[in-house]
């Protein structure tokens, strides 16, 4: 999402990229706040963050999407007609994230919890393993649900992505929430999405892109010209 938003207003920037285990040894000496509580009371840090330097003697630090977002569009205006929050939508495209998108994502949990346990590199398995089993109260392998179970879990996920097809399916054109004009719960949506794609391309992605005659395919391949890493980087 922050790299959607980055490439969108073509602002130079550089990636740091940080393994989840150093997420909060990182945060911390830079002065970026924790965005939660963990259940044993300790601040809770996760990315994406970002440090704005424009202004050597005032540095901005940030955490979390819709506040680092809110942040850029502010300091760094969109021409009129290519607002991520256009007039009067920000409450909208908040409850979008932070409840249809969060449902999305808990999926992962019932139909890819392994394929996210496989995707990472070794080097961090046995941190991700322990807070997955302490979170759940159970081994990694036992997170999935399994048969009927799993059986549900799909369908509940396809009902859930067939809820907002039917609300992308009252614009009269273009292929984001807002019709032509691309927003903020749009890159938080197309941000799920390529999770799902690069985690279990084979299983939870390909299942999504299965359904509604490939409509989720062709809205993350609406997102292209914003994906690139390696745009707009300052050397």
């Amino acid at each position: 999402m922050l790299r959607f938003a980055l490439n969108y207003k073509g602002l130079n920037y550089r990636t740091q990229w940080v393994s989840v285990p150093d997420i909060e040894a990182t945060c911390k000496p830079l002065g970026i706040l924790p965005t939660g509580v963990k259940p044993n009371g300790q601040p809770h840090y996760t990315l994406p963050a970002i440090i704005d330097r424009t202004d050597p003697l005032n540095p901005v630090f940030l955490s979390n999407s819709i506040p680092i977002i809110e942040y850029l569009e502010s300091t760094y205006p969109s021409a009129p007609g290519t607002e991520l929050f256009p007039g009067g939508t920000k409450a909208f495209q908040v409850l979008v994230v932070q409840f249809v998108v969060i449902k999305v994502f808990t999926f992962v949990s019932k139909l890819a919890m392994e394929a996210l346990y496989r995707s990472k590199p070794p080097s961090e398995r046995q941190i991700l393993r322990a807070r997955i089993e302490a979170r759940h109260g159970k081994p990694l392998e036992e997170v999935e649900v399994k048969g009927a179970e799993r059986e549900a879990a799909w369908k509940e996920l396809e009902q859930t992505m067939k809820f907002v097809q039917d609300a992308f399916n009252h614009n009269e054109s273009g292929v984001f929430l807002m019709g032509d004009q691309v927003s903020c719960a749009d890159f938080a949506l197309c941000g799920a999405l390529i999770f799902f794609k690069e985690i279990s391309p084979d299983d939870l992605w390909a299942g999504i892109a299965s359904w509604d005659g490939g409509r989720w395919e062709r809205y993350v391949d609406a997102f292209k010209d914003w994906m690139a890493v390696d745009n707009h980087l300052a050397q």
